[in-house]
């Protein structure tokens, strides 16, 4: 694979996290923390972007993560900030790699099916909530302090939210994408 792919699938992956995490920022009724969701609508992008583009998709959702922690507290070591996008977003990509195995899908993803989504999404939710919890207690100051227990289930259900709101607009578009062709090019008919 070239330099140039390999840039660009990292590039589009941090691009669409912060594409995700922006409305976040225009809903504060939506946090449940200073860095944590109700509703996390980047989970499934994540999700996505690691099982289209592998190990690209990590890098990039890791460093669109690290950049949202830096913009969200900067009084944290820009290390912990690291370790914690890396670690969370590590276990989302083992989850694909291993479900992936698992399941006996294709690299391409063609035999991939719906019922396989929901299972990786509700895995990568519990994994990556857990993760982030306990990396956030562990390597920063106060940012999950009191119960850990209640901040892991907190955030993982932000996540299975964010995941489960992400695959089913995916599936309704995909279901209807005949109809909404249709209904654009009417719009742009009526247009001209």
């Amino acid at each position: 694979m070239k330099t140039k792919n390999i840039l660009l699938e990292i590039f589009i992956s941090f691009a669409l996290y912060w594409v995700f995490i922006a409305p976040l920022y225009f809903f504060p009724q939506l946090k449940s923390g200073p860095i944590t969701y109700y509703i996390f609508l980047p989970a499934g992008l994540k999700l996505l972007t690691i099982l289209i583009f592998g190990w690209r998709g990590l890098i990039g959702v890791a460093l669109g993560t690290f950049t949202r922690l830096i913009f969200t507290d900067p009084t944290q070591s820009m290390v912990s900030w690291f370790l914690v996008a890396f670690s969370a977003n590590l276990a989302i990509y083992v989850v694909v790699e291993f479900g992936l195995k698992l399941f006996k899908v294709d690299r391409n993803l063609s035999n991939l099916n719906y019922y396989q989504v929901v299972g990786l999404a509700t895995l990568a939710s519990i994994l990556n909530g857990s993760v982030f919890a306990f990396a956030v207690s562990g390597l920063t100051t106060s940012q999950m302090s009191g119960d850990l227990f209640h901040s892991s289930f907190v955030t993982i259900m932000g996540n299975f939210a964010g995941n489960a709101l992400f695959v089913c607009t995916a599936l309704f578009i995909l279901q209807h994408r005949i109809k909404i062709i249709n209904f654009v090019n009417r719009l742009k008919a009526g247009i001209k």
